[in-house]
């Protein structure tokens, strides 16, 4: 994989090795900005609020619950064995109990479903797939408007790949929506421009630039916009409305490990980035 927080690379499915740190809470005040749809793609314990999943060195999965204002509280395992994963994602409740789930492709191309108890912890993995080891994936939200969540796959010739989700962890006919991704790192948190419509978010590694690609409601986009609020030369982390007050945010790590909110404005931009905790320049973001 090309996406480790160490080379400040985007991480929101990548691996890098998770230190030991805990993460200062935030402690800001609530914003009024323009209504939209938002997306609380992770949230694992119930409260409403969008949760970071992290792996460490030991192949421990931990839980750092959001605190709806942009911060996290006291972290939590979730389960052990996982340093064997190629790729994990947190798309989301994928099997219509109401429990967002985690998802996991390993060395042999098996696509693993972790379901979520709503309690912070994860119930026995199923397999729902085969043959991706070949791709970079990552969370799409509801890009269809079928009101389930989706995935993003991107394989080695720089294709970019629609996986409808129909449903109890099960995959509608795939649909190619893209060529020509190679040079980016693909991050789809939700609406971000307030339409209601789930967007991708993508940067380009060559020109280390930001851009927005606005979805149509039915699997595609509709052309692209360049953001210039947030700084390519920092790892990003989606999904999520990490700040209830905002739209659906990203996150971000400099290379001091501190780690920085950007808010969304709901109308494809992000606000003033604020920081939010430190010691996180070794940890692998899972998204």
């Amino acid at each position: 994989m090309r996406k480790t927080i160490g080379l400040a690379l985007t991480a929101s499915l990548a691996f890098a090795f998770v230190g030991a740190a805990d993460v200062a809470q935030a402690a800001v005040a609530p914003r009024a900005v323009a209504a939209a749809t938002v997306t609380r793609l992770s949230d694992f314990n119930g409260d409403g609020f969008t949760d970071l999943v992290a792996l460490d060195a030991t192949g421990k999965l931990w839980l750092y619950p959001g605190d709806g204002v942009g911060g996290f509280l006291a972290k939590r395992q979730m389960g052990t064995g996982w340093a064997g994963f190629s790729n994990i994602v947190t798309p989301g409740d994928v099997t219509g109990d109401g429990n967002a789930d985690v998802l996991g492709s390993d060395s042999l191309g098996r696509l693993l479903l972790y379901p979520g108890n709503g309690a912070s912890g994860l119930g026995a993995r199923r397999q729902i797939g085969s043959g991706w080891q070949n791709y970079y994936v990552t969370n799409a939200g509801d890009m269809n408007g079928d009101g389930h969540p989706d995935l993003l796959g991107m394989d080695t010739a720089g294709g970019l790949w629609l996986y409808p989700m129909v449903g109890d962890a099960a995959f509608g006919k795939p649909t190619r929506i893209g060529t020509g991704w190679n040079p980016y790192d693909v991050m789809a948190p939700g609406d971000l421009s307030g339409d209601g419509q789930a967007d991708i978010l993508a940067r380009n590694m060559d020109s280390w630039t930001l851009w927005l690609y606005r979805g149509n409601g039915t699997g595609g986009v509709t052309g692209s916009t360049q953001i210039n609020s947030a700084s390519a030369a920092w790892g990003l982390v989606t999904p999520g409305n990490w700040d209830v007050a905002a739209g659906n945010d990203l996150i971000g790590v400099d290379k001091a490990g501190l780690l920085w909110l950007y808010p969304g404005d709901n109308a494809g931009g992000f606000g003033a980035a604020r920081q939010i905790g430190s010691g996180w320049l070794h940890f692998l973001w899972v998204g």
